[in-house]
């Protein structure tokens, strides 16, 4: 009996030191969501997110010409409004200044409210791309 009370002591030692070390109720880190763009069209590895979680957009200019990102409320495409005021309303923003053919960028949001499909997408906002359809619909629950 003796010597069982140091081998639990040992064995129970370990387990919470493998627990302290980041075991499997350890915190994770942002959800990677890759998102390229080309001429006109946006290809992402998710287009529904959740509420609090953070994201890391990773993305991708595939495409010729340089273009912006925007997470964002959808657009009357008749607004008259220019870049910087639709930038204005964006929850994330890369310019094209930022973003040219062939250019990698890294974004972390996290999402603090719900958006159901038709309210939230990603765009284009450089001259001509969004009304030529460079837009993806997103969902956030």
């Amino acid at each position: 009996m003796f010597r069982f009370k140091p081998m639990l002591f040992l064995v129970l030692a370990a387990v919470l030191a493998l627990t302290a070390c980041g075991g499997a109720g350890g915190k994770s880190g942002p959800v990677e969501v890759n998102v390229t763009l080309t001429e006109l069209a946006f290809k992402s590895s998710l287009t529904d997110f959740q509420v609090g979680v953070t994201y890391k957009f990773v993305l991708t200019n595939d495409g010729a010409l340089a273009h912006d990102f925007a997470i964002m409320p959808v657009m009357d495409q008749s607004s008259g409004m220019d870049i910087e005021e639709i930038h204005k309303n964006a929850l994330v923003v890369v310019t094209a200044e930022d973003f040219p053919s062939g250019a990698t960028q890294t974004v972390e949001f996290t999402f603090t409210k719900p958006a159901a499909s038709g309210e939230l997408e990603f765009a284009c906002h450089t001259p001509g791309h969004y009304d030529a359809g460079m837009r993806l619909p997103i969902t956030v629950k």
